[in-house]
C-alpha cells in the first residue's frame, strides 16, 4: 500500500483533477468519460534511432462532447488514435475507451461501437458507393432496410454522387466524403475523425459540423477529430492542442482564448508553443505530496503548480489510510475502506496502480469463432476485388496458361539447322559426291553422309584447316573429317578383323572436332551422327548379305520399364513446371493483395470494424483456393490435351498434389505478406525465393545430380517432395499407396500446417491481431 501512494503522481491540470473526482464511483471513469489517456508513452525503434512518439500524455475525453485534436504534422496525433482504435499499444500507460481498455473483449473496441475514419482513404476502389456502404453493413451485421435509409440519408448529408458510381471515379474530396459516411454509417458510440473535412467546400464542412454537433446534443455521441483547419474547431466542447507528443493544453476553446488573451486559436496555439519553448521548466502538473502525521496517518495531498491558471475550486484533497484502513478526505468525511478500496479509488480517479496493471496482464482474452456474416462479407469483397480488375484477372488466369504454353513451345523440341563443316579428301577438287546402294565399297563417306538427319546442315569444306577456323569462328558447330583413302582402309579393316594394324584403324575412323560451348547442342550432334553411323553400316551390312545385327555393339536397351525410348526432356520437366507455376502464382498473388489492403489502410479499417485477423486469412484463403482450382484446371488442360504431355497415373491424383502445393503457396505469400510492409519487399521476396526453389527443387535438373550437402538442402524445400510425387504418377503411373507418392502428401500437409502456425505466431508479434 505503501508503494502505490508513494508511485502516485498525478500528470494532469488541477481543473481535469477535480472533473475526473466528481464522476461517479458506482461506475467508475466510464460514466463520466468516454476517453481517458494516462502517462500515455509510444515509441519506436531502438537505440540512438529511437523515436519517441507519445511523451507521457493525458487525455481525457468526456461523453457526449466533441473533442478537437489540434497538431502539426508528425506530433503524433494518428498514433494516438491508432491506439485508442485497439491497432497499436503502448509502450507505458493507461487507456480507457468506452470504459475499458481497447481490445479486451467487454470494450467492443475494435468492433461496432467506434466509427473509424482514417487519414489514408481506406476505400476500395472497385466498389461502387452503395458497394461501399453494403460491404461494411455486413462487416456490422445491419439489417437491410436500416443499410438503404442510412445510404439515403448520408448521400444527402455528404452531397454524395450517385450510389452506382465507383469509388476510384471519384475525385479526391468525393473519396473523402464517402470514407467520412462509412465511420457515420453504423450510428457508433465514439467517432474518431482524423482529418474529416479535408478537401471539401465550406458549406459542405459547415453541414458536417452541425452534423457531428446533433450527434454530440441530441444523441450523446462523442467525437474526436482531428483537423487541419484550426478555426473550426471551435465548434468542439473541448480542444487538446498536442505538440511533440504531449498536449500544451486541453480546455474549452473560449478558455483557451481568455488564458492566451489571443484573438484566435491559431494564435493561441502558437503562444502555447512559442511558451513551451522559452520555458521548458515549467509544468502544467498536479504534483502529489505525501507526509505523515503525528497518529502515524499517511497523507496523500494533491495540489496545483503555482502556475496554473484554474477555474477550479478544488485545488486539494487530502487521502488518510489509518491502522483500520479508513480513507479520510479533507472536508472530514470518512468512510470505512480497506486497502482494495484505495486502489479502486485510485482507478476510479483514472490514475493507474500497480494492482490494476497486473489484473489486465494476466486477463486472458476469450477466443472468438470466427463469424459467418463478417466471413461472408470478406469473400464477396475478395472475388469483387479479383474480377474487377482486369489487370489481375489477366494475370491470375492467362498467365499460367501462357506460361504453360511458352514451356512446351521452347523447351525439350531438337534444334533445327546447325551447320557442320564438311572436309572430304576422297572427293577430287570438283567433283560431286556419288555413292551406291549397292554392296560395293565405293565412296562410303558419301553413303554415311546421306544418314545424316536433316537438321544438319551440311557445309562442304576444301581443306581441314579452313574448316577448323570456321569452327574458331563460331560459323559452325563441328568438323567432320574422311581421309583420302577412307574407303579402302574401312574395308581392309573390315575383311582384317581382329588383325587390322593401328595405322588401318586410324586411317579408316572419321575424324569429328566439335564446338562443346553448347552441351545440349553437343549432345544432339554427338548422338545424331552416332545414329547415322548405326543406320549407315545396318544397311550396308545387309546389302552385302549379312546379318544386320552383327554390325551392333553387344548392348541392347530393350523397351523402358516406365516411359518410352526418347522421351523428350518435357516430359521430365512438365511435373515441375505444373507444380512451380501453381505455387509461385500463388505465393506472388497472396503476398501482394495482402500488403496492398495493409499498406492503403483497408486491413486497419475492417479490423477497426471488428473484423478478426482469423477472419481475414479465412477469407483470403477461400478466395485464393478457388483462384487456385481455375489455375491448375488451365495449366493441366495446355499440358495434357493442347501439348499431348502423357499422365500414366491417376488424374484426380495429379491435381490434388498440385492443389497442395498451390496451398503451400498461399500460406507462404501469406508469411510474406505479415512480414512485409509495402509490395515492393513483398515482391522481392517472393521472387528471390523463385530461381532457388526451381533449382534446387529438381524442376531443370536431377536431384541425384547435386552434390550430397546440397542434396540435404534440396529436400528440405517445399517443391522437392511434391514434384517428385507428381512425377511418379505422370511417368509411372504410381497411386498413392506407394511411399515416393503419400510422402509428398504428407510433406506438402507439414509445410501448410507449419506456415500457418508461422503466420499467426507472427501477426500475434507484429500487433496484427486485436
Amino acid at each position: 500500500m505503501q508503494k502505490d501512494i508513494e508511485d502516485f503522481k498525478v500528470f494532469v491540470s488541477s481543473h481535469r483533477f477535480a472533473s475526473e473526482t466528481n464522476s461517479d464511483p458506482g461506475g467508475g471513469v466510464s460514466r463520466g468519460h468516454a476517453v481517458l489517456v494516462r502517462k500515455a508513452t509510444k515509441s519506436y525503434g531502438v537505440g540512438r534511432s529511437r523515436s519517441t512518439i507519445l511523451d507521457g500524455l493525458d487525455m481525457t475525453v468526456k461523453k457526449g462532447s466533441i473533442y478537437g485534436l489540434l497538431g502539426a504534422s508528425g506530433c503524433g496525433k494518428t498514433t494516438l488514435l491508432s491506439c485508442l482504435v485497439g491497432r497499436r499499444s503502448l509502450n507505458s500507460g493507461e487507456i480507457l475507451v468506452l470504459g475499458h481498455e481497447p481490445g479486451t473483449p467487454e470494450s467492443g473496441v475494435p468492433g461496432p461501437r467506434v466509427g473509424y475514419m482514417p487519414q489514408e482513404l481506406a476505400l476500395y476502389g472497385d466498389f461502387t458507393i452503395k458497394e461501399t456502404l453494403q460491404y461494411f453493413g455486413r462487416i456490422y451485421n445491419l439489417r437491410s432496410a436500416f443499410v438503404d435509409s442510412q445510404l439515403e440519408f448520408l448521400s444527402n448529408l455528404l452531397d454524395l454522387p450517385p450510389s452506382i458510381r465507383y469509388v476510384k471515379t471519384l475525385s479526391g474530396g468525393q473519396q473523402r466524403r464517402v470514407s467520412f459516411a462509412v465511420a457515420l454509417f453504423h450510428e457508433p458510440e465514439l467517432l474518431i475523425l482524423d482529418e474529416p473535412t479535408v478537401g471539401v467546400d465550406p458549406l459542405l464542412r459547415r453541414s458536417i459540423w452541425n452534423h457531428l454537433i446533433r450527434q454530440s446534443v441530441d444523441h450523446g455521441r462523442t467525437v474526436i477529430v482531428t483537423t487541419h483547419y484550426i478555426e473550426e474547431a471551435r465548434e468542439a466542447n473541448t480542444i487538446g492542442m498536442m505538440r511533440s507528443g504531449r498536449l500544451l493544453a486541453e480546455e474549452s476553446p473560449k478558455n483557451l482564448l481568455r488564458n492566451s488573451r489571443r484573438p484566435s486559436l491559431e494564435d493561441a496555439f502558437l503562444k502555447l508553443c512559442m511558451d513551451e519553448i522559452n520555458d521548458s521548466d515549467e509544468q502544467s502538473t498536479v504534483v502529489a505530496h505525501c507526509t505523515s502525521n503525528e497518529d502515524g496517518q499517511t497523507s496523500v495531498t494533491v495540489q496545483p503548480d503555482d502556475n496554473i491558471t484554474t477555474d477550479n475550486s478544488c485545488n486539494q484533497v487530502d487521502i488518510h489510510e489509518t491502522d483500520t484502513g479508513r480513507v479520510h478526505h479533507t472536508n472530514g468525511q470518512a468512510s470505512s475502506a480497506t486497502p482494495a478500496d484505495l486502489s479502486n479509488a485510485l482507478s476510479n480517479l483514472g490514475i493507474p496502480n500497480k494492482a490494476a496493471k497486473m489484473k489486465r496482464k494476466n486477463h486472458t482474452t476469450n477466443v472468438a469463432l470466427p463469424s459467418l456474416q463478417r466471413l461472408g462479407a470478406l469473400i464477396r469483397k475478395n472475388y469483387l476485388m479479383t474480377f474487377r480488375n482486369i489487370g489481375i484477372f489477366v494475370f491470375i488466369y492467362l498467365i499460367p496458361a501462357f506460361q504453360a504454353i511458352v514451356f512446351n513451345v521452347t523447351l525439350g523440341h531438337e534444334p533445327m539447322n546447325l551447320k557442320l563443316a564438311i572436309v572430304n579428301d576422297e572427293l577430287s577438287s570438283g567433283n560431286t559426291c556419288n555413292y551406291t546402294t549397292e554392296c560395293s565399297y565405293s565412296m562410303l563417306s558419301c553413303r554415311y553422309l546421306r544418314y545424316i538427319k536433316k537438321n544438319i546442315i551440311q557445309m562442304p569444306y576444301g581443306n581441314i584447316s579452313d574448316a577448323l577456323e570456321a569452327g574458331k569462328n563460331g560459323q559452325v558447330w563441328g568438323v567432320i573429317h574422311f581421309g583420302h583413302n577412307f574407303t579402302e582402309e574401312f574395308e581392309i579393316r573390315q575383311s582384317a578383323g581382329d588383325s587390322a594394324s593401328l595405322e588401318n584403324i586410324v586411317r579408316s575412323r572419321i575424324s569429328i572436332n566439335m564446338d562443346s560451348s553448347n552441351q545440349q547442342i553437343d549432345v544432339f550432334i554427338e548422338k545424331w551422327l552416332l545414329e547415322a553411323f548405326g543406320d549407315f553400316f545396318k544397311d550396308f551390312m545387309k546389302a552385302c548379305q549379312y546379318e544386320p545385327e552383327a554390325g551392333y555393339i553387344p548392348v541392347v536397351f530393350l523397351d523402358p520399364v516406365y516411359g518410352e525410348k526418347d522421351t523428350p526432356f518435357t516430359e521430365f520437366m512438365a511435373p515441375g513446371l505444373i507444380i512451380s507455376i501453381v505455387y509461385f502464382m500463388a505465393v506472388s498473388l497472396t503476398a501482394g493483395v495482402f500488403v496492398s489492403e495493409r499498406k492503403q489502410g483497408l486491413l486497419d479499417r475492417c479490423l477497426v470494424a471488428g473484423v478478426t485477423m482469423t477472419e481475414i486469412l479465412i477469407g483470403q484463403l477461400v478466395n485464393q483456393f478457388s483462384i487456385l482450382i481455375g489455375q491448375t484446371t488451365l495449366v493441366f488442360l495446355c499440358m495434357l490435351l493442347a501439348f499431348n504431355i502423357p499422365c500414366h497415373g491417376n488424374l484426380a491424383l495429379a491435381v490434388f498434389i498440385t492443389f497442395l502445393q498451390g496451398f503451400v503457396g498461399m500460406c507462404f505469400g501469406l508469411l510474406i505478406a505479415t512480414l512485409c510492409d509495402n509490395e515492393n519487399s513483398a515482391l522481392l521476396l517472393s521472387q528471390a525465393s523463385f530461381l532457388p526453389f526451381t533449382v534446387i527443387s529438381g524442376v531443370c535438373w536431377p536431384i541425384e545430380g547435386m552434390p550430397p550437402y546440397l542434396r540435404n538442402i534440396a529436400y528440405s524445400m517445399p517443391l522437392t517432395y511434391a514434384i517428385e510425387s507428381l512425377r511418379c504418377v505422370f511417368a509411372r503411373g504410381w497411386g498413392i499407396d506407394r511411399r515416393d507418392v503419400y510422402v509428398g502428401i504428407l510433406i506438402s500437409i507439414a509445410w501448410i500446417l507449419g506456415l500457418l502456425i508461422l503466420c499467426l505466431f507472427v501477426i500475434r508479434i507484429r500487433k496484427y491481431a486485436r
